[in-house]
């Protein structure tokens, strides 16, 4: 470079924005994507690649409160409402959400709670302004159990990434352990389960079969419908969102039902 010239002084003026970006994208490559808005993601990435939890796999530690007592949200078995969202749009990556066991990320001791969660393909979230991600609001059922620290765990499988194999006809991807290469992770902050008096420990509960109501055809490429009925199998897979509420419309009303808690629209107003 000639003496006295500054990089600026030679570029030409309209790359001059996207030279100003530079560090900001080489700094951020790991905030892009998913993650959960409620309850509380333990992380705030969206850029999460090492299942379930990133590097706060297994951290099921408690933030003091101003007092610096530990304290834990208490939810209960039944409708739970929750609440993640997208930072970059991926047509037609779909989402499953489990439930830890107690105390432990372990996928061995996850259940699915809700496999085949179409995505949203209406908006274009940008990166860096939160107030653009795309909201999904979905309510789920928690088993009867009793668990003192667990956690809700989202995987996001990037089936855009995988060409003809994520169409309606193409063999698709499988995760977890399997052959989608690219797969986005969040986890919850830890919550304790109460269950009722029939309730068993999380470590003895048997994981239940997956909602029987819950639709085995989304719409897949150029609108054709894509088979969505085995569970750990992804292709494109998209669906309606409402733009009202965020929830999903093409689902029975109990999976878009504010059943109340920490996430519901009381519960909401409390916390933000």
């Amino acid at each position: 470079m000639t003496p006295g010239l500054s990089l600026l002084s030679i570029v030409p003026a309209a790359l001059l924005p996207l030279l100003l970006l530079l560090p900001q994208i080489l700094l951020s490559p790991c905030r892009a994507h998913s993650r959960w808005k409620c309850p509380p993601p333990r992380s705030p990435s969206t850029g999460i690649k090492t299942g379930p939890c990133g590097s706060e796999t297994n951290d099921f530690s408690l933030s003091p409160n101003d007092n610096g007592d530990e304290l834990i949200t208490e939810i209960y078995p039944g409708p739970l409402r929750v609440i993640f969202e997208e930072s970059i749009h991926h047509t037609g990556a779909p989402f499953r959400i489990s439930l830890s066991g107690d105390g432990t990320d372990d996928l061995d001791a996850s259940c699915v709670l809700l496999d085949h969660i179409p995505h949203n393909d209406c908006c274009r979230p940008s990166l860096y302004d939160e107030s653009t991600y795309t909201p999904y609001v979905i309510t789920i059922n928690i088993p009867n159990v009793n668990c003192e620290r667990c956690s809700l765990q989202l995987a996001n499988p990037m089936t855009d990434k995988i060409g003809g194999d994520g169409s309606p006809t193409g063999i698709g991807c499988t995760d977890p352990f399997g052959t989608c290469f690219s797969v986005y992770h969040s986890c919850t902050r830890p919550f304790r389960i109460v269950g009722n008096g029939e309730a068993v420990s999380r470590s003895d509960y048997q994981c239940e079969r997956l909602p029987g109501n819950w639709p085995e055809v989304w719409e897949g490429d150029n609108g054709v419908g894509v088979d969505a009925s085995v569970p750990g199998l992804y292709r494109r897979e998209s669906s309606i969102w409402s733009v009202v509420d965020f929830t999903l419309t093409a689902v029975p009303g109990d999976y878009a039902k504010d059943a109340g808690g920490i996430c519901g629209d009381e519960g909401l107003k409390q916390q933000y």
